[in-house]
């Protein structure tokens, strides 16, 4: 079997060098230059924590000094470094305390750093919910899910007048069904859960016939 990427043994896959005491770190270094950490989520906390940094302690905004800083040209083909990232979050400008953007930087930056995984996802190492927990160990979620709001149509409006109107039609026949109930109620068992179930019931209608009302009134009928 091939032997896994370093960074990927080390659940480290942004080869972070040891020096800063990192949250989540492995109880044992054995590696020697790298860290390792616990699990790859707090190896991808790791990452987010350092782009995060370079922004607020240095004011990078862009993919290009991010990864001019991260793997300096000394070492590295930056140049295509910074193209591989660029593609993957669509352009130069990025704010690291957004999900939208650091997501798909930290993913482009573990795919380079590793090469191409097992996996069909755009970091191809790990699935989607590790490195959604990664970021959110760093302080970054995704933006929260807004209601879907229904379009106002023809079709929507339509669909709101036929249902009051169904609903004022079976108000006008409750009051005949209530009658109906009552009469027959000295014909039912005298126990108390019919009573009890009968009277339910014309509290329930009692507040339907109001609704229908209220209904009528606001549409001009009464």
């Amino acid at each position: 079997m091939k032997q896994l990427p370093r960074g990927i043994r080390n659940f480290n896959p942004g080869n972070i060098e040891l020096g800063d005491p990192w949250q989540g770190m492995a109880d044992r270094q054995t590696d020697g230059r790298f860290a390792q950490f616990k699990s790859p989520a707090y190896g991808i906390r790791a990452i987010a924590r350092t782009l995060i940094t370079y922004q607020d302690k240095h004011g990078i905004r862009t993919v290009t000094a991010a990864i001019n800083r991260w793997a300096p040209p000394v070492e590295n083909d930056t140049g295509e470094y910074v193209r591989a990232v660029q593609r993957a979050v669509g352009g130069d400008l990025v704010d690291m305390h957004d999900y939208q953007y650091l997501r798909p930087l930290v993913e482009a930056i573990i795919r380079h750093e590793n090469g191409v995984g097992p996996m069909k996802t755009a970091n191809t190492w790990y699935d989607a919910a590790t490195i959604d927990e990664g970021l959110r160990m760093a302080g970054v979620r995704p933006p929260a899910t807004q209601a879907v709001k229904v379009p106002v149509t023809k079709e929507t409006v339509g669909a709101s007048a036929t249902g009051a109107v169904g609903a004022l039609e079976l108000a006008d026949a409750l009051p005949t069904v209530v009658a109906a109930v009552k009469s027959s109620e000295d014909h039912l068992s005298s126990g108390q859960m019919v009573r009890i179930v009968i009277g339910v019931f014309l509290v329930a209608a009692a507040v339907f016939i109001a609704y229908g009302q209220v209904k009528k009134h606001k549409s001009g009928v009464l």
